[in-house]
């Protein structure tokens, strides 16, 4: 008879598991280069991704962030993996993407939690009018180093020499661990727990849990424009807008998905199967797994 476990996060605390993988979280925004280059891109999405000329200018006028979080650390760079979905414009099951024009075309901007908190401390306004006000904060950019569409997941490489700066410019002094991926597969009615950060709402976290572990997107919904062929783990929990590309955790911290996003009233995760294959084969990067 199959081992029943009981309730995990009876027996851990929810906020060690929460707080504790907050230092690896990142928030995630894309900005255009250049004003010069909003013409070369909405021609690009009218022409070539069959994008309305309507559609495109509304997505200018949003501000298109995410969650990332620390998946590599090789020497002086960290490696922040997130969503794909950033640049769903760009892509679809015929069209690929193409990483070099989106690098050239975008500012991809990150900031971590110590340096938010430290904002947090010294502007006390920082939040009482967020849309209109100046942002004061300074972000650090980011390039991709890897795209794979079809699983919705994408890795960014960021140079600890911006993030750790010098005398005159730091803008962290804390280490940024990496998320290790579960190597069990979790099963339904395991406690998971959502770790993200929306616009304004760090250390947002939603507990809940496993539904089924192991879905595919022809299950889930008749939309298949892009082409998504990873498996999904699927939870009772649902993020909001910024929520993608958070790490879904165990009992144990470990990641057991990637959040994609809402399908019907569920929410849905890339799983670790197919993070540690896409970062396996990421410019000879590996991710060290931990054994639940």
């Amino acid at each position: 008879m199959e081992n029943i476990r009981p309730n995990m996060f009876s027996n851990i605390p929810q906020r060690y598991v929460g707080t504790k993988r907050a230092d690896s979280l990142f928030f995630i925004k894309v900005q255009v280069a250049s004003t010069d280059y909003k013409v070369q891109i909405k021609e690009h999405l009218v022409n070539n991704c069959g994008i309305r000329s309507k559609a495109v200018d509304k997505w200018f006028q949003a501000v298109t962030v995410a969650t990332g979080f620390t998946a590599v650390e090789v020497e002086n760079f960290y490696y922040i993996l997130t969503c794909a979905h950033l640049f769903e414009y760009f892509y679809s099951a015929e069209i690929k993407v193409d990483c070099d024009k989106l690098n050239s075309w975008f500012n991809i901007l990150i900031i971590c939690q110590h340096y938010e908190s430290d904002m947090i401390a010294n502007h006390p306004n920082l939040y009482a009018d967020p849309i209109k006000s100046n942002d004061p904060r300074f972000y650090l950019p980011a390039r991709i180093v890897k795209l794979d569409q079809s699983k919705d997941l994408m890795l960014l490489k960021v140079s600890k020499r911006y993030l750790y700066g010098n005398h005159t410019m730091q803008l962290c002094q804390m280490p940024h661990p990496v998320l290790s991926l579960a190597t069990v597969k979790p099963r339904p009615a395991d406690d998971i727990m959502l770790v993200s950060w929306p616009p304004c709402r760090k250390d947002s976290v939603i507990t809940g849990q496993l539904v089924a572990r192991d879905r595919v997107y022809g299950q889930l919904t008749q939309y298949l424009s892009k082409g998504y062929s990873m498996h999904l783990v699927e939870l009772n929990v649902v993020g909001g807008a910024g929520c993608s590309g958070a790490p879904v955790l165990s009992h144990q911290a470990a990641v057991i998905g990637l959040y994609h996003g809402r399908i019907e009233s569920l929410g849905y995760a890339v799983s670790a199967a197919d993070i540690y294959e896409f970062c396996l084969g990421a410019h000879q990067v590996y991710i060290y797994m931990t054994t639940l």
